[in-house]
Parts: structure tokens; sequence; C-alpha cells
């Protein structure tokens, strides 16, 4: 699937989070040094969504055409080896999404719930809750959906002129 980058409208990154809670900033920060580094390798990914549903993690990568490119899916067990960068990132995911989800009270949590991340910030939609849900991208690209900033995009990136100035939460 494509996406044609001249319709994309950005908004649907402006939200900051309502008040600071830095438990939640230092783990988002963890994942996207993790998904930085896995970036990095090759230069195709331009996002990526890590979304956890039914004990699994899954790992989805959009290059920059917004077409997804690659997916890794697995249950906690099964993780890369923690020394490599995907299994970084996971771990780095279930500690976010294992935070965020306890955030509900007991049983009131989505069934899949997930952020997408481009290295530096760290988004999450409050009404879509899995990036990995086909559509998800374009529904949010178009405007239709909004999504909540954890961690400003980066300045350069496709996303990064959505942040309305530095948005941490410390």
């Amino acid at each position: 699937m494509h996406i044609d980058l001249q319709n994309i409208r950005v908004e649907w990154l402006q939200r900051p989070l309502p008040r600071p809670n830095r438990r939640l900033t230092a783990l988002a920060t963890r994942l996207a040094r993790c998904a930085g580094a896995l970036m990095q390798v090759g230069n195709q990914t331009a996002l990526i969504g890590v979304t956890a549903e039914r004990g699994t993690l899954r790992l989805t990568c959009w290059n920059h055409r917004m077409d997804v490119w690659a997916e890794l899916t697995a249950g906690a067990p099964a993780f890369a080896p923690a020394s490599s960068l995907e299994g970084a990132l996971q771990r780095a995911g279930a500690a976010l999404l294992g935070y965020f989800a306890g955030r509900w009270p007991d049983g009131a949590s989505p069934p899949c719930l997930g952020v997408v991340t481009d290295g530096i910030g760290v988004a999450f939609s409050p009404n879509y809750p899995a990036p990995c849900t086909p559509g998800w991208l374009e529904l949010h690209g178009s405007g239709r959906a909004a999504a909540v900033t954890i961690l400003p995009f980066a300045d350069g990136s496709l996303f990064g002129q959505a942040t309305l100035g530095d948005h941490r939460l410390h």
C-alpha cells in the first residue's frame, strides 16, 4: 500500500499529553532510542509501530513511502536476543506498553495497544490504539484521527513538522 505524501496532513501529532508522567517519558525515551538504532540499519524505515496484543508484541516498519515493509511478531519467550537491536526494541516496547496498559482500570485497557515512533518521538492514538491495524497510518495521516504526542518527533522527519515546540514531559 502506498500513501501519497503530498496529501498527508500532519496535524494528528500536535497534541501533547495533558500532564507530565516521568515514568512514561523515561520508557518512551528508551523505546525511541532502541527504535532509532534499528532504523539506522539500511536506512529503510521511517516509522515503527510497536503493538501489544494477547501476549505478543508486533513491530511494524513503514518505509519512506509509508508502505509496511517489515513486521516481526513474537511473545516474550521468543523475543530476539537482548543484545540485538530487535531484541532491545522488543523489550523496551513490552516495558512501555505494559506500563501504559496499567494506566487503565482493571480489565479496561484496549485488547490491542501500541505506539508509533520515528526513533526520536513517540505517539499514541487514544481512539485507535493499535498502529498495526491496516489503514491506521492513512487514518491518522489524513487527519481523520488524532494521536497524542508522548515525545516530540524529530524536526527533520516527515512527522517532525507536526510538533509545536518541545513537548517533552520531564
